[in-house]
């Protein structure tokens, strides 16, 4: 099993946190787990992918401290009279990858000393890099669609495209991974 090293986090806390960030992002995160969700943009592509944790009515987001940055970025755009603040803090966690047939998990664990990078996890789990997802990428491009969007969840950035192209559409490419990059391959 391979792991992660975080060091640092996206911190969403405050009155409105748990209704600004859920409205946004593909999945409603489970108290006290990890989970892995997508922010899409309005055209319903591919901005991020984060995994996310829910502590009480506080979130954080796991990603490269890079990514984080973008992703507060993008988050920031929509937080317009929100009651809740975002802040990347230093919070060094050790996320063990157990992968399934149908998902995969992260579990937090202490005293590990072999960890990947952000981008050889990207690659592994065939999740975006960011240089795929300046390209332009829609979710049922990858792999775990059903996995990492919630069709059942209500609205969220981007979920009438998301949701149209998987009911009514196929993609035309998706995304696979080489050793260490990553490329579309025509269906």
């Amino acid at each position: 099993m391979d792991t992660v090293k975080t060091t640092h986090s996206l911190l969403i806390t405050g009155e409105e946190a748990i209704s600004f960030l859920e409205s946004l992002i593909s999945i409603d995160p489970v108290n006290e787990k990890f989970m892995t969700s997508f922010l899409l943009k309005p055209d319903g592509k591919v901005a991020h992918w984060f995994i996310v944790q829910k502590t009480g009515e506080d979130f954080y987001i796991f990603q490269s401290k890079e990514e984080l940055v973008n992703i507060k970025e993008s988050l920031e755009f929509y937080k317009i009279r929100t009651k809740c603040t975002l802040e990347i803090k230093k919070d060094e966690r050790s996320l063990l990858l157990d992968i399934k047939n149908d998902g995969f998990e992260f579990f937090e664990k202490v005293d590990i000393d072999k960890f990947i990078s952000w981008r050889q996890l990207s690659v592994i789990l065939e999740l975006p890099l960011p240089e795929i997802t300046a390209k332009g990428l829609l979710p049922n491009e990858t792999k775990w669609l059903n996995f990492m969007v919630d069709f059942n969840k209500g609205c969220f950035l981007g979920q009438e495209q998301a949701s149209r192209v998987k009911f009514r559409g196929r993609p035309r490419r998706l995304l696979k991974s080489n050793e260490d990059s990553q490329e579309f391959v025509k269906i």
